[in-house]
């Protein structure tokens, strides 16, 4: 239990963390560039060093794949369905309002499945639902910036720009709820194929996200260093 708590603490830290630099201050290309390559190391090392690996002591070769394609097919349905922005809106002030919830609305649908993956991690092993928690929050930071940093900017209501980026938690938590309580009724294998499905949602974050949102601020060593170092980050986590 006190696992759990610590893994809502740390869901519920990363839009306030990004909600509190969005209404202070204005980050940097840099900070982006950074924290989407950090994190996106993070996710390709937890996916590919500890929920495949993990999961292969209980899945055969095939399934494995089939799962991993499952979790990545998944994030580019809700891709298609509710697209995710990552730019700021030049959007006029009138009908910026409008725009601003409908960047929010998006973040918070990729949310869902992201909460999820954290469950079953969770449900599959409670230290590994830590670090899946961690990963997704620090991809959390940079995402929830850029609609409150904009909707402060044009709106000038901080109540406003932190309802949209405390918003997106909501479904985040809904899904890990859900992934909690459904694998806690299901078998080893349930939860392994669960944890396959994690690693395809989280290389597909990844791969259509964060690296090509890295490499558009033009600081292609500083993304790539940056990238090393979260995969770094997770291999000297697997040590403690």
């Amino acid at each position: 239990m006190s696992n759990l708590i610590w893994i809502l603490f740390i869901v519920i830290l990363g839009p306030v963390f990004g909600t509190i630099i969005g209404i202070l201050i204005k980050p940097s290309e840099r900070f982006f560039c950074l924290s989407f390559s950090f994190t996106a190391g993070v996710m390709l090392a937890v996916a590919f060093f500890q929920l495949i690996p993990e999961s292969m002591k209980e899945l055969s070769i095939p399934i494995v794949i089939i799962s991993f394609l499952v979790g990545f097919s998944i994030m580019f349905i809700v891709d298609q369905i509710v697209p995710h922005f990552h730019g700021v809106s030049n959007t006029p002030e009138e009908s910026f309002e409008r725009t601003s919830a409908t960047i929010t609305a998006g973040i918070a649908m990729h949310n869902l499945p992201e909460g999820f993956a954290i469950g079953a991690s969770f449900s599959a092993m409670p230290e590994l639902g830590l670090i899946v928690a961690s990963a997704i929050a620090l991809h959390d930071v940079p995402e929830t910036i850029v609609p409150v940093s904009t909707s402060y900017s044009i709106l000038g209501n901080r109540k406003k720009a932190s309802f949209n980026g405390l918003a997106v938690t909501i479904p985040t938590l809904i899904g890990l709820f859900i992934g909690v309580l459904m694998l806690n009724w299901v078998t080893t294998n349930l939860i392994a194929i669960a944890m396959v499905i994690t690693a395809g949602i989280m290389v597909y974050i990844s791969g259509d996200e964060l690296l090509p949102a890295a490499q558009d601020f033009g600081y292609k060593h500083l993304a790539n260093f940056s990238l090393a170092g979260g995969i770094s980050f997770v291999l000297l986590l697997g040590m403690i």
